[in-house]
């Protein structure tokens, strides 16, 4: 195989068609046997003229050689892998002259579209199309041809000279261009930035500090009429051609050399300077970035430089190879909401048209976001500057930061609250539960969105907006008037149910949960949606009460009680009836039969049961079907932001993420951290479906509720124990934190603070050695009975609250002595009702409870007066004990005392007290309130010595 390969490009370098190129004929540099002997000769005349000076352009028998190697069919072109080459009929060509940039002019071969031309004793052509070669005809012998196309360029001054000498020699030669007298061409020159990048090979041709591959320049031309020059410093006119016009040039060197150092002081450095000499003239009109850092980089060269140079007057231009491009958005931003599917999601986009495109921005700015760049990127841009955002096509979109940074914000927040795509990726989508989310960052983005009218409408519903939510009517048969508080309760229970969705009615305790519960259901059966029952789960002690306020408010509701060891004989009744009431320890005893029976509405009576959500109370609650789900708590939040959490987690499931996520994004910043903005995104995501109702807003004509501290200074004898028990509970408690850290020590510093507790109570109940032989007393329990003796003195009817039970064993025995008739309530009472019906009929004038068993679920609204014998650091569950009697229906002024013995753990628990209901009043009513935290330095000031 015979491989025909060019070898050096000869006469024309401007590229053109007609460009006479010179080419050798490579051979195998051994002889094979397998040689024909024509082949041997071919090789012969081949090694001939590979060390010829001219090869077989001077040869005269170069055609014939050319024609032998075709005709052996083994003729290749460029490549032994290419397809035979064959010799094809002469085809005609003329020759044309070509104006140079100096204005000097040669002649040249034109050939037919398609044709190259190598250079013979007399001209062949290439057809790649063909895969063919032949002679080319110019009509005149081949050594005239070579001689004029060998011939030096023609000056413009020689030109007439050469035509008229060409006219009598060879006629058949075209007469030279005549150009013209050269037009005067200068002034001050168009100033030009191309921004672009150039190729980096050889390292020597590479700056210091940059990367191989391509380069980014900005490259400066001067332009003067339609020349483009590169800068020169040399001001001598000189004869330049272009487009077949002559111009006498004279250029303005002090103009052009003020255009580069203009690029100079914005930063650039010219590339020139780290290029070798021999190709430092070639770039000296290109700028480069400082290879070793500097105050500049491209984006702000785009974003500032090129601004002002156009402001200037200069023409910028960006090729599309340099990687900092600007896109320009066409119009305003603006946001959509698609559609899913129905009401179910709805997916954010947030497009701009670019380019005649609409181009979706938001997963551009949530890879921001998740790339930690967001907030950065607002934080140091003022509302004048543009955002720059990368595009996927590697250019830059500029944004106004005042249009884009209330969105970008938005976003962020919601990323920080763990809401969207760690990865950036998936897209902002909405449901039901994020509603007024939805509704809220619209008004956050700034912009006005379209479409997702059905999910707006239903935000601005739960967002509590103005009459959004229409009153209801109750039925006929619904037995009682509702306050107006009450009916905007109904209300909104009922507004739930037609979104799918449920909520946590969280009133204050006496505020009427029970009748707005009643009337909802009252509605539903009216309105026949109670195909299946519904469900009400209460603590044990509450089955009497929801069946008699049942039977008062709602007669028309069929109400089954699946209490007692003969319930097992009620579960196939189940599905007559339209509402099923059991107890939170009887879910998992009967689980088998309440997770199967779907139910038309769960309610949980005392949701705070479910606090703990590793319990299988809550974990067989969970479980239950239903098509709405309710809680009913004054006490959402008792102990901390976990309660709250469970609590969302039975109602909407994954709505405040996973325990851990929940734990990381609000329990620990908010708790530990006393972080404000987190405590405010937790209100906003639950304010929608939680209702909280306070006396003091809702009920202006309650009476007043008065709060006495009612102070206990301890005798010599309960003092000594105290203090005796003090020092060795500190000691122990020292000793546990020290040997297991404060996370691990819970266990002792609550069995230290219930002994001491139990002392400023009664050093009685500690059951102590010395207690019996001193025969301490309790002045707390003296202080007591003087106060019963004067309030009953009064007329007043009093509860007792204490959590001990000995303790109220003890308060029973005193008041048994003096003859005071009393009524006793613990969790050991089986008979509840009679205690209460006693009470509340005036038979007795004390009654005394335990907190645990007595707290919630009691309309005591017969007594006037409350008394904490043992106040403790649970706010709530003082309250929910006092609001036994200041509740809807009392009509007296109602008196709380409070027992506190000085110089004890309760006086200093008071200052963790006022911890607890801030983070209750902050999460619930949004109130500013600092974080609960028990530190080490907060234990050891509860135990430490006044």
């Amino acid at each position: 195989v015979l491989v025909v390969t060019p070898m050096v490009q000869a006469l024309r370098k401007d590229g053109s068609g007609g460009a006479v190129r010179r080419y050798r004929l490579q051979s195998p540099s051994a002889t094979p046997r397998y040689l024909t002997a024509a082949d041997r000769t071919i090789v012969r005349r081949l090694e001939e003229v590979a060390y010829a000076p001219s090869g077989l352009a001077a040869d005269a028998e170069a055609e014939e050689l050319l024609r032998r190697i075709l005709a052996t069919g083994r003729a290749r072109w460029g490549s032994p892998e290419a397809l035979p080459l064959a010799e094809a009929a002469p085809q005609p060509a003329s020759l044309d002259w070509v104006l140079g940039p100096d204005g000097s002019q040669r002649i040249a071969l034109r050939l037919a579209p398609g044709l190259q031309s190598f250079a013979l004793p007399a001209p062949w052509f290439l057809d790649a199309a063909t895969n063919t070669l032949g002679p080319l005809d110019c009509g005149m012998p081949a050594a005239t041809l070579q001689r004029l196309l060998a011939a030096p360029p023609v000056p413009p001054e020689a030109a007439e000279q050469v035509a008229a000498e060409l006219a009598r020699r060879v006629p058949a030669v075209p007469a030279p261009l005549n150009p013209g007298a050269p037009e005067a061409l200068g002034g001050k020159p168009e100033r030009r930035l191309l921004l672009t990048t150039m190729p980096l090979a050889a390292d020597p041709w590479r700056p210091r500090g940059s990367e191989p591959g391509a380069l980014p320049v900005a490259r400066l031309r001067l332009g003067y009429g339609p020349l483009d020059c590169q800068p020169s410093y040399d001001a001598t006119p000189r004869t330049v051609a272009v487009g077949g016009r002559m111009f006498r040039l004279t250029r303005d060197a002090k103009a052009e050399a003020d255009a580069a150092t203009r690029l100079g002081a914005a930063g650039l450095v010219r590339l020139s300077n780290y290029l070798p000499l021999a190709h430092a003239e070639a770039a000296r009109g290109d700028f480069i970035l400082p290879p070793h850092g500097g105050d500049i980089d491209w984006i702000e060269v785009v974003t500032t430089l090129l601004p002002a140079l156009r402001a200037e007057g200069w023409v910028v231009t960006i090729a599309e190879d340099f990687p900092v491009r600007l896109a320009e958005p066409e119009g305003e931003i603006d946001a959509r909401l698609n559609e899913g599917s129905g009401i179910d999601w709805f997916e954010l986009e947030l497009g701009v048209v670019v380019d005649g495109e609409r181009l979706d921005l938001l997963p551009l700015l949530l890879r921001l976001i998740a790339g930690g760049r967001g907030e950065a990127l607002v934080e140091h841009h003022d509302d004048d500057e543009p955002f720059l955002l990368p595009l996927p096509d590697g250019r830059l979109l500029s944004l106004p930061m005042a249009r884009i940074r209330p969105m970008l914000l938005a976003l962020a927040e919601l990323f920080a609250e763990g809401r969207l795509d760690p990865s950036g990726e998936a897209p902002v989508r909405f449901t039901r539960l994020d509603a007024a989310e939805a509704l809220a960052l619209e008004a956050a983005s700034g912009l006005a969105w379209q479409g997702g009218e059905a999910l707006r409408a239903l935000g601005r519903q739960l967002a509590g907006a103005e009459g959004s939510i229409p009153p209801v009517e109750l039925p006929e048969g619904f037995q009682g008037k509702l306050r107006p508080y009450q009916a905007e309760g109904v209300a909104w229970l009922q507004f739930l149910r037609g979104a799918g969705l449920g909520g946590v009615l969280a009133d204050d305790m006496g505020l009427g949960k029970t009748v707005q519960t009643l009337a909802h259901l009252a509605i539903e059966q009216a309105a026949g949606r109670l195909e299946h029952p519904a469900l009400l789960v209460c603590p044990t002690s509450l089955i009497p009460n929801w069946r008699r306020e049942a039977a008062r408010f709602a007669p028309g509701l069929r109400v089954l009680a699946l209490h007692g060891p003969t319930r097992a004989q009620q579960f196939q009744r189940i599905g007559a009836h339209d509402l099923v009431l059991t107890t939170y320890p009887l879910l998992a005893r009967d689980h088998a039969v309440l997770t199967a029976q779907p139910w038309h509405v769960v309610v949980l009576d005392e949701a705070q049961a479910i606090r703990n959500p590793k319990a299988e109370t809550t974990r067989q609650a969970m479980r239950l079907q239903a098509g709405q789900r309710l809680c009913l708590s004054g006490t959402p939040l008792q102990n901390h932001l976990g309660e709250l959490w469970s609590l969302f987690d039975f109602l909407a499931p994954g709505f405040l993420g996973t325990e851990a996520m929940f734990r990381r994004q609000y329990r620990t910043p908010i708790e530990k951290q006393g972080d404000a903005p987190r405590q405010a995104a937790l209100r906003r995501r639950v304010k929608p479906f939680l209702v909280r109702r306070t006396k003091e807003e809702v009920v202006h004509d309650l009476p007043p509720k008065t709060e006495i501290l009612e102070p206990v200074e301890m005798e010599a004898g309960q003092r000594a124990i105290y203090e005796g028990i003090r020092l060795a509970m500190h000691s122990k408690v020292r000793a546990a934190i020290a040997a297991r850290g404060l996370a691990r020590s819970g266990i002792v510093i609550l069995e230290a603070l219930l002994k001491l507790r139990q002392a400023c109570c009664d050093p009685s109940l500690l059951k102590l050695t010395a207690a019996q032989k001193t025969k301490a007393g309790s002045a707390k329990l003296e202080r007591l009975l003087e106060l019963l003796g004067v309030l009953l003195g009064e007329g007043r009817r009093v509860l007792v609250f204490s959590q001990f039970t000995s303790m109220l064993a003890l308060i029973e025995a005193r008041l048994q002595a003096v003859a005071i008739p009393y009524v006793l309530l613990t969790g050991d009472t089986r008979d509840r009702e009679t205690p209460v019906s006693r009470f509340q009929a005036g038979e007795v004038p004390v009654f005394l409870i335990s907190l645990k068993a007595g707290g919630v679920g009691l309309n005591l609204t017969a007594a006037d007066t409350v008394i904490h014998y043992d106040p403790w650091w649970n706010p709530a569950a003082e309250d929910q004990a006092t609001d036994r009697a200041h509740r809807i229906g009392q009509e007296r002024p109602v008196f709380v005392h409070r027992l506190v013995t000085l110089g004890s753990i309760e006086e200093k628990m008071e200052t963790l007290k006022e911890r607890k209901r801030a983070l209750v009043a902050a999460v619930l009513q949004a109130e500013a309130g600092g974080a609960l935290r028990l530190s080490e330095a907060d234990v050891e000031a509860l135990f430490a010595a006044e």
